[in-house]
This record gives C-alpha cells, structure tokens and sequence, in this order.
C-alpha cells in the first residue's frame, strides 16, 4: 500500500507537507523521501505497526525532501531503519558525508548515528531493499540532479525534474506513475527545473499506465483545481497526492 504523507513540495502550506510516501509491502516499508511529512506519523503511528525493516530513499538532498530526517526520534520506527541517499551517483560525494552537515549540532541535537540509522548510498542500476525491487534514474533537468525511481511494475515516482521524454520510457508499463505537476501552462512557475501539469499528464500517456498520481504540489493556494484539470486534459485517470490518500492496489 502506497501512503502520501507529504504531497506538496518547497514548504508546507495548506494541510499539504512536504515530499514524503510511505510504500508498505508485508512487514517492509520504503519511505521515498523525508520531507516534513515525516511528521504525519506522530498522527497516524498505526501505519508503521508491524514493520520490521524501514528503509529511506532519498531523490536528492534540497530540504523539503529532507528536513523529516529531524523528526525520526519522534516516530516508532522499525530497530532496522536505513537511509539511502544518491550522494555518490549523483554528486561523487558519498551520502553520510552530506547527511552529516545537517545531522549534528548546531543543528540537529540527535544525530542520525546516535539513533543507530545506517546511512547507505544508492548503488547504480537496480537493487532490492527486502521484497522491493528498485530500478534508479538520473535526472538532470533539476537545479541539482535528482534521481528517478521505479519500484518493479507497480509504481514509478518521478519529481523534481523539467520535462523529461526519457521519463516516458522509464516508466513505461506501470501501474502508478507518481509525477510532479508544478504548475500550469497559463501560469508557469521555474519550467526550466519542474513539469506543469500538462507534462505529467503527457508523460503518462506516452508512457501508457493505469493511473498518474500528480506530486510536489505547489503550496501556495489550496485550490489546484486548474493544475488537476490541465493534467486530465492528457491523461484522464489523475489523482492528486493529498496528504492521507492510501492506495492499497499498490504493493501488498
């Protein structure tokens, strides 16, 4: 089951947190990002209940995909918890080398060792975390470059990206495309570093999946019914990444 805790990217505003999902199969979880949506597990602890193994995957390192890695302490997680982050694959810097700069004093009290978290890098290619199978991709029409995932046939998460065709191929065949949608076309915001819409909608299409979750929100109204609507224009089987939605067809 697919879980959104934070569907909105930059800050959080409008009941809408920060990147962060949580995809639970059996006793094993991934959490894709730790943005300030980490925090909805205070809320809602009930959905760590029975994890054995949480494992963190990182797409890259701006802070509203990391500030949640703070709020750890806070949340019952699994005695096997990692954080996996693709300092090396994207930067040639090893990700606990990054990580360290934020997870100590000055500015954070509990650094992530004192929690015993392993901090891991992401290999290149493809590779299994428990039951997860996950394949990685390299995406550079970002400020800094940011790392598709795709996690078998059941789910590919694409964020923080401009249009990308080979998003397309990437993702080709699955069940669930998670896509950021930005903005629209009649108010474009930063293109030449996000998708609107309507390139979410495309790329879903053209890459010919059951369903297209639009992610990384933007914060700064609370009706995104234009955003919705352009996205249905190229892809009509769209929902938006709130925060709580559950979809249970995803995973186990």
């Amino acid at each position: 089951m697919l879980t959104i805790l934070g569907g909105g990217g930059w800050f959080p505003a409008h009941d809408r947190q920060t990147a962060c999902a949580l995809f639970r199969d059996g006793d094993g979880a991934v959490m894709i990002d730790a943005g300030s949506g980490v925090g909805r597990l205070v809320e809602r602890p009930e959905l760590l209940d029975g994890i054995n193994r949480l494992d963190i995957v990182l797409t890259h390192f701006h802070l509203d995909h990391i500030v949640g890695l703070a709020y750890l302490p806070a949340i019952a997680a699994s005695a096997q918890t990692s954080v996996w982050g693709p300092g090396r694959l994207l930067y040639g810097i090893a990700t606990d080398k990054l990580l360290e700069q934020l997870s100590h004093e000055p500015f954070n009290p509990v650094p992530l060792a004192d929690q015993q978290i392993a901090v891991r890098d992401v290999p290149p290619g493809e590779f299994e975390l428990g039951d997860f199978r996950i394949a990685t991709r390299r995406q550079d029409r970002h400020s800094a470059p940011s790392l598709g995932l795709r996690f078998g046939d059941q789910l590919a998460w694409v964020t923080d990206t401009a249009y990308d065709p080979g998003s397309e191929s990437f993702a080709a065949g699955c069940r669930l495309l998670a896509h950021e949608a930005w903005y629209t076309q009649a108010a474009p915001l930063t293109p030449e570093i996000h998708s609107s819409a309507a390139e979410a909608g495309q790329v879903a299409s053209r890459a010919e999946v059951e369903q297209l979750l639009v992610i990384h929100l933007p914060p700064f109204t609370g009706k995104l019914d234009a955003l919705l609507e352009e996205a249905k224009g190229g892809f009509p089987r769209v929902q938006p990444a709130y925060d709580g939605v559950q979809l249970p067809e995803i995973g186990g």
